[in-house]
């Protein structure tokens, strides 16, 4: 399991699904990354501070978001 961080490009507030920019890979993005139910929607805003959980078998599918600051 590896925590990354990273910054929000979009969310869909309708599946849940966030587009994350890495840190460290300013080219390069991971879309449909699954997000925590508990962030509010609006706090689901471009530009900010994401941190996404990779879970256990290196798979990208299993990645979740699960904070955002600003």
């Amino acid at each position: 399991m590896a925590l990354l961080r990273g910054t929000l490009v979009s969310f869909d507030g309708g599946t849940w699904l966030a587009e994350v920019r890495l840190d460290g890979s300013p080219w390069q993005s991971l879309s449909g990354v699954k997000t925590a139910r508990n962030i509010a929607s609006t706090e689901m805003v471009s530009g900010r501070s994401v941190l996404v959980e990779t879970g256990d078998y290196g798979d990208p599918g299993d990645s979740v978001l699960c904070a955002v600051w600003s």
